[in-house]
């Protein structure tokens, strides 16, 4: 047996010789670097840089122009790749057959392989067909008896779609769970799916539901339509649906999409949600979404959303925004609504903003428009000198801030307010005795001024805040305590000066001037210990930082704020932080100072108990898992255990506020296949428990179950079970949950 390996070109030129095709020789034309097949009737010369095979017999019919490979017979062709035992070519048409008794037919056309007792095949068209096709993805398995490919759709008979992980993995000899169905089709040129009724096997038996049809778009921005099915599930005994859709193209541009959902509960009966998403030129893009709801009180209620986008990666000059919402029961609900547009333009150092706003609040029963906010932005660098250590970067700062507003009260007056701000800063930064000593200097100088219709008030104010920070570079020390150990100490202080004055026209005159002093030390310990060639490091922030502020009034420095905060890591799985200080207040001529205090404290474990080896003294298999046995044929397995610590605890005496909360969470698996999953949260104050959770998770093959409990004064379960597969999760489940 030998192989022998050559290119076609050979054969082709023996063939022109004895003029068995007609026609003249055309010349090769290249598509971006690859042949135009089309417009190449009759000269096959083309195929010798592109097509190669090889097989131990070949025997060739020049007269039929065919050749037959027999024997560990293969084919390449650009990215199409065929091994069987026995392969026909025809070199006229470009048609191919090949079949194995013994193995199948293996067929790869780039990253996907598959596998065919026979197939029938054109090269140059790619159409065919084939018998008993087979492909293994990474999450399921597809057999068909019959395989017809065309130029755009691809068509299979009696189909069975397996997504069982345990035969995936070959630790099975059957599915436990399949699909099937007598036809399928798979477009490739519209990207979706669509069957005729599919049918469940439970264990190879037959299940008494099934689905009429099933159509699943691969991406849904290039399919033209299609039908999204519906999650089914009970609540309080009683069967709802959500979010079956219905999507199509309108045109190039424009998509529409439609869900309904239906329930029978005391809050809502039905709701249906609509969304039209466009894409107009570059950049722009959005979608217009219109929700309608019936609920049980008779009350039809709706919202809008129109939410249009710009790509921030353009370099347009304008950019349009849109997130508008507006629903009409929102005196219904809690939360506020925001609705804005914005426009942004780009100038040569400016940018300048136009916004509009609509506020819905249905705890003040009001909705608030902004028509319009105007802001102009523009900076500028005054001195870029990097030889002049004084003046080595300044650059100025203006922002001008105009907004026009409106408030519509539920059965009360209307009121108009108009803002008018400026802000203004300037930036410099400097060194000295560089590169030890750094600063940084910042004078802000802030306008304000108000109108208001109907009161007519008017009210201005202005400020004025100069401050200077200076940073110096970070001290450090280490030590070498042992010869495996190393200690850092690494100290880095900062040091702000800042003034704030008030004019005497919107403030009082008695305390229009107020000098802060701020220190700041940040602090690093950090301890690196060698052992083993393998380094450690741990790190004991005592107090990562330190912040004292003072105010100098009438020449009196009196301390204003102390904070200090830290971060030690205590083990490898165990850390705690801290953070403290006081708040002295002169208010109402009285003094009042605020303490605070805020500790955490969080360690994590992962444990695997393993069994011990000594115990056993075999290894057998059970059911579709291999197992460690003891003396009395018990199977034995890793337990794993996680769990999570966290207790935090915090004071401020202003707010009244006192806190002492132990979270605990974790998570065990009592069984190869069930894990149990917990999480407490427990208050020393209260002492008792204020939330607690516990999670059943069952591993089932092809499915998983999990129930979900919350302890609490209204108690909350849910059950679940459904498919793993991804494509089949929100179809085939039954979900249950009370309230």
């Amino acid at each position: 047996m030998h192989q022998i390996r050559f290119y076609i070109c050979s054969i082709i030129l023996f063939i022109f010789s004895i003029s068995i095709f007609y026609g003249n020789e055309n010349e090769e034309k290249k598509e971006n670097g690859i042949f135009n097949y089309h417009n190449i009737k009759n000269d096959f010369s083309f195929l010798k840089d592109v097509l190669k095979y090889k097989s131990n017999i070949q025997e060739h019919d020049i007269k039929e122009g065919k050749s037959y490979l027999k024997g560990q017979a293969s084919i390449e062709y650009y990215n199409i790749k065929i091994k069987a035992d026995y392969i026909e070519f025809n070199w006229k048409n470009g048609d191919l057959y090949a079949q194995s008794k013994e193995k199948s037919v293996f067929f790869q056309k780039d990253n996907h392989q598959y596998t065919f007792s026979k197939i029938y095949l054109n090269i140059n068209d790619q159409i065919g067909e084939a018998k008993n096709f087979y492909i293994k993805e990474k999450n399921h398995i597809i057999i068909a008896n019959d395989f017809l490919k065309k130029k755009e759709d691809i068509l299979m008979k009696k189909v069975i779609y397996i997504s069982d992980p345990f035969f995936l993995k070959n630790q099975y000899s059957y599915p436990d769970f399949y699909l099937k169905t007598n036809y399928l089709k798979y477009s490739y040129s519209k990207k979706y799916v669509f069957s005729g009724p599919i049918f469940f096997y439970w264990y190879r038996v037959p299940m008494p539901i099934f689905l009429p049809f099933f159509y699943m778009p691969i991406k849904l921005n290039q399919s033209p339509y299609g039908l999204k099915y519906p999650k089914f599930g009970i609540q309080n005994k009683k069967i709802y649906m959500e979010n079956i859709g219905l999507f199509f193209t309108i045109s190039d541009l424009l998509n529409f999409r439609v869900n309904a959902s239906m329930y029978d509960t005391e809050k809502e009966k039905w709701k249906v949600q609509t969304r039209i998403e466009y894409k107009l030129k570059y950049p722009y893009h959005g979608f217009i979404d219109l929700d309608y709801q019936n609920i049980s009180s008779h009350k039809k209620n709706y919202l809008f959303q129109w939410k249009h986008n710009s790509d921030n990666k353009s370099n347009y000059e304008i950019s349009f925004n849109a997130n508008v919402n507006y629903d009409n029961a929102f005196l219904y609900k809690k939360n506020e609504n925001l609705s804005s547009i914005n426009i942004r333009k780009k100038l040569s150092d400016s940018l300048w903003f136009m916004d509009m706003y609509m506020i819905q609040s249905p705890s003040k029963k009001k909705v608030k428009f902004i028509i319009p906010e105007l802001i102009l932005h523009t900076k500028s660098v005054l001195f870029d000198d990097k030889k002049n250590l004084l003046t080595s970067h300044v650059n100025i700062e203006n922002r001008f801030f105009l907004k026009n507003s409106m408030d519509f009260y539920y059965h009360k007056t209307t009121s108009f307010n108009a803002v008018l701000n400026h802000h203004m800063m300037i930036n410099s930064y400097s060194s000295f005795f560089y590169p030890y000593l750094k600063i940084s200097s910042q004078i802000f100088y802030k306008d304000f001024y108000t109108w208001n219709i109907p009161y007519f008030h008017i009210s201005s104010y202005q400020k004025m805040d100069i401050s200077t920070n200076i940073v110096s570079v970070p001290f450090y020390k280490i030590w070498k305590l042992k010869n495996n150990v190393l200690l850092k100490h690494e100290m880095e202080p900062i040091l702000s000066f800042n003034m704030i004055y008030y004019p005497p026209v919107f403030y009082n005159a008695k305390n229009h001037l107020e000098k802060r002093i701020n220190f700041i030390l940040n602090n690093d310990l950090t301890i690196k210990t060698t052992w083993s060639h393998v380094n450690i490091y741990k790190k004991i922030e005592i107090f990562k930082e330190m912040n004292f502020s003072f105010i100098v009034d009438n020449n009196f420095i009196k301390c204003k704020n102390f904070y200090i905060m830290g971060n030690v890591d205590l083990t490898k799985n165990m850390e705690a932080k801290y953070k403290a200080g006081v708040n002295w207040e002169e208010e109402k001529k009285k003094n009042q100072s605020n303490i605070l205090f805020d500790f955490s404290f969080f360690s994590n474990y992962n444990i695997h108990f393993l069994p011990v080896k000594n115990e056993y003294y075999k290894k057998g298999k059970d059911r579709y898992d291999y197992f460690l046995f003891d003396q009395k044929n018990y199977a034995k397995y890793t337990i794993p255990v996680t769990l999570e610590i966290d207790f935090h605890s915090n004071y401020e005496n202003k707010k009244k506020l006192f806190q002492n909360l132990l979270s605990i969470n974790g998570s065990i698996n009592i069984t190869k296949y069930w894990k149990v999953s917990f999480h407490t949260d427990y208050d020393f104050l209260k002492k008792k428990i204020i939330f607690s959770n516990l999670i059943f998770n069952r591993d089932l093959r092809s499915f998983e179950m999990s129930f979900n409990w919350n302890f609490e004064k209204s108690s909350y379960w849910s059950f679940f079970i459904g498919l793993k597969d991804p494509n089949f999760r929100n179809i085939i489940q039954y979900n249950e949950r009370k309230n």
